[in-house]
This record gives structure tokens, C-alpha cells and sequence, in this order.
């Protein structure tokens, strides 16, 4: 699932050389980014000519906060040791595109977790 391209990421933030990331991550971020949308707002035949802009916007900027703090996809329960050295880890997503797709209405924050799911379940006819 991939929703930019390399050359709308380079257009869009300029400061980054095409060496700054591969075309994994661009579909690594997507993926992530699908993941925070509520169940009744994903459609998985997006692309990267008809995925919303909104979605398309936070996943360019979940891109941009991984190259720019050099997060890596972890998969591990909240904390990396390296050494001596131990870090917590809060989030590797950006807080920008969470806003990004809780203000066009993709995700819904503070509610009970069946809010984001909406899925009707029909008892009986």
C-alpha cells in the first residue's frame, strides 16, 4: 500500500535528498498510517491517485518525522537498550499526522475504541 511516491515526498519537503530513505519506508508509513484510521473510513484499493489528501499529507509527514529523528520500526514492548543507555519509547508516529487525520475526521481520539470502529452488527430481522 503506497499513497505518495518518492518524487511528490521531494516536491513536497525539499530539504531531503533522495538518499534520505528507500521505497520500503514509503509503503512502511503508509502502512502505518492505514493502521490509525478508523475502520469505517479505510479502504484498502487506495493508491496514490485516489487516496484522500489528508491521508496522503499525514503519511508525507510521518515519512518526514521518521528521516528527521531517525526512529526506527520497532517492534518491541516500549523500550530500547543499547548498552548502558535505556530510552523509553512513547510513539514512533507523528503527532502531526495524527492532528492531520483527526481534524479531516479519519480517526476518532478520546473516544471509546468501538467509535473508531463502526461496524454495524445487525441481531435479528
Amino acid at each position: 500500500m503506497t499513497f505518495f511516491s518518492s518524487e511528490e515526498f521531494l516536491e513536497k519537503y525539499t530539504e531531503y535528498t533522495s538518499n534520505d530513505f528507500e521505497d520500503w519506508q514509503i509503503e512502511a508509513v503508509c502502512e502505518k498510517i492505514f493502521s490509525q484510521i478508523g475502520l469505517a473510513f479505510r479502504n484498502s484499493s487506495w493508491n496514490e491517485t485516489n487516496v484522500p489528501s489528508a491521508i496522503k499529507n499525514a503519511s508525507m509527514e510521518q515519512l518526514r518525522f521518521m528521516i528527521e529523528h531517525n526512529i526506527p520500526f520497532i517492534d518491541y514492548k516500549g523500550h530500547v537498550e543499547a548498552g548502558d543507555m535505556k530510552a523509553d519509547i512513547n510513539s514512533d508516529i507523528s503527532t502531526l499526522a495524527l492532528s492531520m487525520l483527526s481534524n479531516a475526521g479519519y480517526m476518532y481520539r478520546g473516544n471509546p475504541i468501538n467509535s473508531n470502529i463502526l461496524v454495524s452488527a445487525p441481531f435479528g430481522d
